[in-house]
């Protein structure tokens, strides 16, 4: 009799292991994807300085100004204070780059808020950059409607934007037909995906347990 206890207590304790170790697997973090941006441009400022995150922008017009902005396309509690405004026909075939790292990001997202006047720039093409020096023209040119409208461009499918400390973008200005034509780019973000850890909630692991644990203690009252 003592030594089919034993060898019973021996065997719950096996399985009070087993179950032990189930939890903890169900506990290790589990690499997950989460959106998130990268760097945040709200001119509110009324400079090119970054306002969120990192990154550099600059501008290769003549002359850059002010306007007011929008909320479109605003983040992280950003409010409609000032946009980037973008003057003359004498600019067309200029542009504004953004040099931005990826590093620990997958499927690069741009976005941004634009209009434009009546005599404004009105055949933008957006490009992109695997080494911050050589850009690549990305889906046709963009016309921005005259109130604020939102431009996105999933990047997700250049695999070479991932990951990348070198990645640039660039927004090159084409179709001004006056001196006071003018276009606005406000909120611009870069976001992309990084993993993260994601843990079982609370309550599923304690039912669990407790599932297990009864398990348990009923095998051991049978015998």
């Amino acid at each position: 009799m003592h030594t089919r206890t034993k060898a019973n207590l021996n065997k719950g304790s096996r399985l009070l292991t087993t179950s032990a170790l189930f939890c903890l697997l169900l506990l290790w973090p589990v690499r997950t994807a989460r959106a998130d941006e990268i760097g945040i441009w709200n001119f509110n400022d009324s400079n090119l300085t970054v306002d969120h995150g990192a990154g550099t922008l600059q501008s290769s017009f003549s002359s850059i100004g002010f306007a007011s902005g929008t909320t479109v396309n605003a983040r992280l509690g950003d409010f409609a204070g000032q946009a980037l405004n973008l003057t003359n026909q004498t600019n067309n075939g200029e542009n504004i780059t953004l040099s931005v790292s990826t590093l620990g990001f997958t499927n690069i997202i741009v976005s941004f808020a634009a209009q434009r006047s009546a005599t404004g720039f009105n055949s933008n093409q957006f490009q992109y950059s695997l080494d911050g020096t050589t850009f690549v023209n990305f889906n046709a040119p963009f016309n921005p409607p005259t109130s604020f409208g939102l431009f996105t461009f999933d990047l997700g499918g250049i695999a070479g934007l991932n990951n990348n400390s070198s990645a640039a973008f660039r927004i090159v200005f084409n179709g001004a037909s006056a001196a006071a034509g003018s276009n606005r780019i406000d909120n611009l973000v870069v976001g992309g995906q990084r993993p993260v850890s994601a843990i079982p909630e609370p309550a599923s692991i304690v039912l669990l347990a407790l599932g297990l644990s009864g398990s348990i203690a009923m095998r051991h009252r049978r015998r």
